[in-house]
């Protein structure tokens, strides 16, 4: 008859055996209670003082804290985990001080001023850099006949306005742009009026947020440059009669 043993017999050095080289730091074999209920353990081995195979030589298992089979260990915390934690209650009252005592830590308030005067600083270099949109008379009559304005119009027209207007102004949901017929003011004041609010009860939509400055000034000298031309399919005349365009 062969010899048998128990599975996990009990060593009487076990207890003060060396800890393996990976686990310095964690707790010694003779610090460990493993426990008995774990869920690692076979039911008919023996509960014996060293942990079971899975729970770790060097790991302090509290016993009777086993849970759904989740084992609740009193191992200490990573060491880096508690360096973080101590410089943290260390930083604390260095923040408090300098920020409510001291002022040499700026607050929310501080750094929002701050913002606020690097965003009026680009707001200033933006403008600097070119012209910005007028909404004058003179200006927007000015806009009206500058030739030069014409090839920016020209695009911000096919691309905000071709659709409702057509391509070449003679209209298809909205009026003819190119006859003497005009619902609303023709004048320049009259043709930003109505890119920039819109008619919304009608269709069309505002576009004075939308619209770059250089857009804006170049679609009222495209609109006003399409009075006179020959549309191919001209819509039918809407609106009065306006003479001296």
């Amino acid at each position: 008859m062969s010899d048998s043993t128990v599975p996990n017999t009990p060593d009487a050095s076990s207890s003060d055996a060396p800890r393996p080289e990976d686990a310095i730091g964690d707790n010694p074999p003779s610090e460990t209670t493993p426990d008995p209920e774990s869920s690692l353990r076979e039911p008919a081995a023996a509960t014996l003082p060293e942990a079971a195979i899975g729970e770790g030589a060097v790991d302090r298992v509290m016993e009777g804290h086993t849970y759904d089979g989740i084992r609740e260990y009193d191992n200490p915390m990573p060491g880096w985990w508690v360096a973080i934690f101590v410089i943290t209650v260390l930083f604390a009252p260095v923040y408090m001080l300098g920020v409510h005592v001291f002022d040499f830590i700026d607050d929310y308030q501080d750094d929002l001023a701050e913002k606020g005067v690097e965003l009026a600083a680009i707001r200033e270099a933006y403008a600097a850099s070119g012209p910005s949109f007028e909404e004058t008379p003179a200006a927007l009559q000015e806009y009206a006949q500058d030739a030069s304005l014409l090839p920016v119009g020209a695009e911000a027209y096919q691309t905000t306005c071709a659709s409702c207007h057509a391509a070449d102004g003679g209209g298809l949901i909205g009026p003819n742009l190119a006859d003497e017929y005009w619902i609303h003011d023709p004048s320049p004041e009259g043709i930003w009026l109505a890119i920039k609010e819109g008619f919304p009860a009608q269709g069309m939509p505002p576009w004075g947020d939308i619209l770059t400055s250089d857009e804006k000034a170049g679609l009222i000298a495209y609109v006003t440059s399409l009075q006179g031309t020959t549309p191919a399919e001209p819509k039918e005349p809407q609106g009065e009669l306006v003479v001296g365009l």
